[in-house]
């Protein structure tokens, strides 16, 4: 068989996964579910390692239903549901059982704290976000350090949700300019993040991961997640991107005037428009 790519979606129900031919033919489909919790009014968690199992039982059951042998998989790619804030230590490990998802709702005064810094509309021109400014990560890492000062200092980053699998996958750390764009201090114009709104924050510029193109290859798997997932370790990983950008580039969202409806635990209609 020639080579397969192996691709991932880490929604907030659960990981969607697929098996392609080199020819972009679909040879084999999975969902694995995973749980939210609700500690707390307006928290909303979901566990890393719950991620993990997800990507780890995907894997071998796509292997399990298709043709494909694991040395046919050339490569592998993630998005993954944005906003995510996982706090990892020096050894990649989260410094939380549990983190806040993209509909976390719990940073209300954090917010308040940074708008008395930055103007909102400027913000908004900037980074582009807008629906509750409590969702954006910086926000969430704000809380972070207001109420767990110890997770936060001992973080050597902050990542998203497919990029600790990443992290997991490959033992390298970065993010692409699509999940950096949830950020809350990520300038669109410039393709960077934005020095005056991570001042803003408080919080060290060293805790946002290095941005690469969601097409970087980042590395092959290491050892230990070859084994787990029951691949060669010579298998590629890209960055990948965040779950809206992805959507849009699968439903052909990418001209002026093009919309497109979106249909999952949040739902919207995007409009194509430079």
């Amino acid at each position: 068989m020639a080579k397969t790519i192996l691709a991932f979606d880490l929604g907030t129900g659960g990981a969607k996964a697929s098996l392609y031919d080199a020819a972009g033919s679909c040879l084999a489909t999975t969902f694995v579910s995973y749980e939210t919790l609700y500690p707390d009014s307006g928290w909303h968690e979901q566990r890393p390692v719950d991620w993990w199992n997800a990507v780890v039982k995907a894997t071998r059951d796509l292997l399990g239903a298709s043709r494909a042998k694991p040395s046919d998989v050339a490569c592998l790619a993630l998005s993954g549901q944005s906003l995510a804030v996982v706090p990892v230590d020096a050894a990649g490990e989260p410094l939380r059982a549990s983190i806040p998802i993209w509909s976390d709702t719990r940073a209300a005064a954090q917010v308040e704290a940074f708008f008395r810094k930055v103007d909102r509309s400027a913000w908004y021109l900037t980074t582009g976000n807008g629906f509750p400014a409590e969702c954006y990560s910086v926000f969430k890492m704000m809380w972070y350090r207001d109420h767990e000062p110890s997770t936060l200092a001992k973080a050597r980053l902050v990542l998203g949700s497919k990029d600790w699998i990443n992290l997991r996958l490959t033992g390298k750390a970065f993010t692409d300019f699509s999940y950096a764009s949830g950020t809350g201090v990520y300038d669109l114009a410039g393709w960077k993040y934005h020095p005056g709104f991570i001042e803003a924050s408080g919080l060290p510029a060293s805790l946002f991961p290095e941005i690469v193109p969601s097409t970087h290859v980042i590395g092959n798997l290491t050892a230990a997640a070859a084994e787990a997932l029951g691949l060669p370790s010579d298998v590629l990983v890209a960055c990948g991107g965040v779950d809206n950008s992805c959507m849009a580039l699968g439903a052909r969202n990418t001209e002026e005037g093009r919309v497109y409806t979106s249909l999952g635990s949040s739902s919207w209609i995007a409009v194509s428009s430079s």
